[in-house]
């Protein structure tokens, strides 16, 4: 049988802004005897998800496997796209959003709800749900967060969401963004980065990691634009760009 083949859908990005975050978690397929999406996004993407899975060859109802690396709401949001699919969700993540942390504002309370009307099923760590492509525990971004690992012909390849949230935290060593614990969060990005030579990280695009640097295998390709107009009376707009600083800290929620 033919290694798995993995390939982006969709780019992950996160905007911070004086207005909030624009969160756009990556979206990508891993095929081999089955097609398996990791994560489904969000329902501001899904005309560009269904479109793109269009391009490539697919349609939503030749997806078998829709693998959740956690349960935010920007990774899960599309699960109804899917009429064929089945969803792979951790137990600790199934368990932890029936009552979310009170300062979790990714998990509404609806979220369970939601997942539970489709056809779940809970997988850990060691379990291989296609050849060659085994799953990975990495906790601290959220109780039960999960990687997918892919022996692929380029190597192995991490399918990580946000255990591995982009390329600055591959080179601090940080977790951007904590709802459950810190510690965990540090030791999942040392388990991920000891063993793929590929990282798809949730909100970047895919690189390799050497000698303490970030080497990008893909082009970043995002155009912004419906931004507001000046109106009458109105003094200029301010627009600002700035990069995330190295020496920022986690943001931990879970307190």
């Amino acid at each position: 049988m033919p290694q798995p083949k993995v390939e982006t859908v969709l780019q992950g990005f996160t905007i911070g802004t004086t207005q909030g975050r624009v969160g756009f978690c990556a979206v990508t397929l891993i095929r081999g005897s089955r097609n398996i999406l990791v994560d489904a996004a969000h329902v501001g993407r899904r005309p560009l998800l269904t479109q793109r899975l269009a391009e490539m060859g697919l349609s939503p109802a030749d997806i078998h496997v829709v693998f959740l690396t956690h349960a935010h709401w920007d990774h899960v949001l599309n699960v109804d796209v899917f009429p064929n699919a089945e969803f792979l969700i951790h137990p600790r993540e199934r368990e932890y959003v029936k009552h979310p942390h009170k300062n979790d504002w990714a998990t509404p309370a609806y979220t369970s709800a939601v997942l539970e009307s489709y056809d779940l099923r809970e997988v850990k760590e060691g379990v291989e749900i296609d050849e060659g492509v085994r799953v990975l525990d990495t906790p601290g971004h959220t109780a039960g967060s999960m990687a997918l690992l892919a022996n692929t012909a380029s190597g192995l390849v991490a399918v990580c969401g946000d255990s591995v949230h982009n390329g600055w935290a591959a080179r601090t060593g940080q977790p951007r963004l904590v709802f459950w614990d810190l510690e965990q969060g540090k030791e999942s990005i040392r388990k991920v980065l000891g063993q793929a030579d590929i990282i798809y990280p949730g909100h970047d695009r895919p690189f390799r990691f050497s000698g303490g640097k970030v080497h990008y295998q893909e082009t970043t390709s995002i155009h912004i634009f419906d931004l507001p107009e000046s109106g009458e009376g109105e003094g200029p707009h301010h627009f600002g760009y700035g990069i995330e600083p190295e020496t920022k800290p986690a943001e931990i929620l879970a307190d």
